[in-house]
């Protein structure tokens, strides 16, 4: 029998209310560090965007609130609570929030 927890419960994921109103970009909090996943709230402010990047692993992009442009290449997807974009590893992608609005990222990493 493995001393490892065989859950994690997170809480969060929906909140709007935490980047700082005077911040260019939005908020980022690592909620945990699982094996096979990292996962990340982004937090934003209407207007608020994160230039185009990439991932070094793939990613489940999942909206909990608001409203967010995710865009991939010359194609933009319009993320609502309930809907979800998986993007492959070193895809370059970028996102603008037309509401305030809240992300689960989920980070695709190998097993350990």
């Amino acid at each position: 029998m493995s001393d490892q927890p065989t859950e994690t419960v997170l809480t969060g994921l929906a909140d709007t209310a935490l980047s700082l109103p005077d911040s260019t970009g939005p908020d980022i909090k690592a909620l945990a560090h699982l094996n096979g996943a990292t996962v990340v709230r982004l937090s934003f402010r209407s207007g608020q965007s994160m230039a185009e990047h990439t991932a070094r692993w793939p990613i489940l992009v999942i909206s909990q609130a608001g409203r967010v442009e995710f865009t991939v290449g010359d194609e933009t997807t319009v993320l609502t609570p309930g809907s979800a974009i998986h993007v492959e590893a070193e895809v370059t992608h970028a996102l603008t929030a037309t509401e305030d609005s809240a992300l689960s990222l989920i980070v695709l990493t190998p097993h350990k």
